[in-house]
């Protein structure tokens, strides 16, 4: 049994979990003040980086698992990002089938998603009348400074949760 692949694998997504809670109270205000939005989707980011560099089935559960705990933890309706984290799976999976792997179109991946979730997300919200922004200052106020600070996150775990994932599939950890 790989160690790799049964405790630490499992203690990452748990990591960018908290980590992605804790950055969006701790740092959203003091980066943007009060008229911008740091959305932190560390998560996609993790989730691009395993479709393109690990086992896409195994990257599926992690994306139904953690779809399902975000939306029990942080949002208080249940089904979003529990359709929306296996979607970014999916999507990634099939740009990569047609792309290559290095760090500039796996980072337009990662941007992409991130903008498709934020768009879904909001979509939702306004279809269900849980928000009132228009679109143009949800593009301003938030969409923008999510896509800056999720592309930083991306920038600075590229390299070594790559490097990571090549060692767990290079010792069996599918």
């Amino acid at each position: 049994m790989n160690m790799r692949k049964v405790v630490v694998m499992p203690l990452i997504a748990i990591a960018v979990f908290i980590l992605e809670g804790v950055s969006s109270m701790l740092f959203s205000q003091s980066f943007f003040g009060e008229q911008r939005v740091f959305i932190p989707h560390f998560l996609i980011v993790m989730l691009v980086l395993m479709a393109t560099f690990y086992n896409r089935n195994v990257t599926l559960i992690y994306a139904f698992i953690l779809g399902i705990v975000f939306d029990i933890y942080y949002t208080g309706i249940l089904g979003i990002y529990f359709a929306i984290f296996p979607l970014v799976v999916y999507l990634t999976d099939k740009f990569m089938k047609v792309l290559q792997s290095n760090i500039m179109l796996v980072g337009l991946v990662a941007v992409f998603n991130v903008i498709l979730t934020e768009c879904l997300v909001y979509g939702f919200y306004v279809l269900i009348g849980g928000t009132d922004m228009v679109f143009a200052t949800f593009v301003d106020q938030r969409l923008w400074t999510t896509i800056l600070l999720n592309l930083a996150f991306f920038l600075v775990i590229y390299f070594p949760f790559r490097n990571f994932l090549f060692k767990l599939e290079r010792n069996g950890g599918r």
